[in-house]
């Protein structure tokens, strides 16, 4: 199997010299799962706007080395030139709107993050709490995680994630409780959606898992779930594992924790409120 590319990892080069040499004024140094990350501007009003775009977890930290840099360069008011975005000596964005590199600054930042922590393990996945085990829907986007997560949450189930299952050490699931990304007509974007908008309360306390739903949407499909092996619940949990492939001998023994302690089924589904349903009445069952 081809390594993944990784294109979001700078790497040291002349230009990171001559980046350093272009006169920041201001920065903030962060930490967030054992990496240590800073941000940089040459404006004050471009920094603070930069921190409401911060992913989740990212922490002040005190001053030292950094893993990742990212810079924000404001163009000058008279010039005829692009503001500007790097990571390290990457250049993510080049744009006559300064609004648009926050954006692509929160997607490459959550990204680097989940692909490059330390101390957690980040999975694509769905996540809800249900008696006190949590519910993993690993899959990629347009899956239909999220939409089964917001099921799930509107049957009474706590909210964790729509985006990553973040796994410690044991294999026990953290809160990543971001706003729910619900998409609109045909898939197009839709709003970030606060769980409380929904009725729902997100997880304070990492969960053991107890089942590992694989599944995607299909229209007209029913909901047939087949139990899974241990190792066929490992297997797609490191399909949709962002650091896989980088750090195996560090997410193989933390994904192996995770599947061994939890039932595993598969299906496709179609709508997901019966299958929110049946999958609540599953874990119920299983108590």
């Amino acid at each position: 199997m081809a390594p993944a590319p990784v294109p979001y990892l700078p790497r040291p080069s002349t230009r990171q010299v001559q980046l350093d040499r272009l006169g920041w004024t201001v920065g903030q140094r962060y930490i967030a799962y054992g990496l240590r990350i800073g941000l940089r501007a040459n404006d004050a009003a471009v920094l603070a706007a930069a921190g409401h775009y911060l992913p989740l977890g990212w922490q002040p930290a005190p001053g030292g080395p950094v893993d990742v840099l990212y810079s924000l360069r404001l163009a000058a008011p008279d010039a005829a030139a692009d503001h500007l975005l790097f990571a390290g000596a990457v250049q993510l964005a080049a744009t006559p709107e300064v609004a648009a590199l926050y954006p692509i600054f929160a997607d490459h930042a959550q990204l680097l993050t989940a692909f490059r922590a330390r101390d957690r393990l980040f999975v694509h996945a769905g996540v809800v709490g249900w008696q006190d085990q949590a519910i993993v829907l690993p899959g990629r986007s347009l899956a239909g995680k999220t939409t089964l997560v917001k099921a799930l949450v509107e049957a009474g189930a706590t909210y964790y994630s729509d985006e990553y299952a973040v796994l410690d050490q044991e294999g026990r699931v953290h809160p990543y409780p971001r706003p729910l990304a619900i998409r609109g007509a045909a898939g197009q974007p839709g709003q970030q959606t606060p769980v409380a908008a929904l009725g729902g309360q997100a997880g304070t306390t990492p969960l053991p898992i107890g089942l590992i739903v694989v599944t995607h949407y299909a229209s007209g499909a029913r909901w047939r779930p087949r139990a899974l092996s241990p190792a066929q619940a490992l297997l797609a949990l490191m399909d949709n594992t962002v650091a896989a492939r980088r750090a195996p001998h560090t997410s193989m023994p933390i994904l192996r924790q995770a599947a061994l302690g939890a039932s595993a089924i598969q299906s496709a589904r179609g709508e997901a409120v019966g299958v929110a349903a049946a999958l609540l009445g599953y874990r119920a069952g299983r108590r």
